[in-house]
């Protein structure tokens, strides 16, 4: 009974005092820490970060387009031909290193996404506020990893 005396009175400080707040900038380590395409997940902060090339870097959020569920990466997932796509675990639709869907669903949208920032050689995402994603591009052609 204590116990539960604690944790009401603690969750009341926490609300009177704004609650939690997630951090507004995550610093997700130098570049050279990032393979081209080999995405990190940052579980607490549900963002994929992926290096798509020498300096170009996306921040994805982790949830499907329209079921809100996390995203899996599956190196070895085939699909058009081509292997190494994010997988939605509810639906299963298909989103490549950029985000953009390739299952018939979805075609040609992209996730929500973050901005993102090298300085000082250390990869930021800005955790601020989603970036609206471009417009859908059924005809666009999937990026996917170098085969190996």
């Amino acid at each position: 009974m204590l116990a539960g005396v604690v944790l009401a009175v603690g969750a009341l400080i926490s609300l009177a005092s704004g609650g939690y707040e997630h951090p507004k900038t995550l610093s997700a380590g130098p570049v050279d820490q990032f393979t081209q395409g080999a995405p990190k997940l940052f579980d607490q902060e549900n963002v994929w970060v992926v290096r798509l090339a020498e300096s170009n870097f996306v921040a994805l959020y982790d949830r499907g387009l329209e079921s809100k569920c996390p995203l899996q990466w599956r190196r070895e997932f085939e699909l058009m031909g081509r292997t190494g796509w994010f997988e939605d675990t509810c639906n299963g639709h298909a989103y490549d290193l950029t985000g953009r869907c390739f299952s018939d669903a979805c075609r040609g949208a992209l996730l929500d996404g973050f901005n993102v920032a090298v300085s000082g050689g250390t990869v930021q995402v800005d955790l601020r506020a989603l970036e609206s994603p471009a417009p859908a591009d059924p005809r666009a052609t999937p990026l996917t990893p170098p085969v190996q």
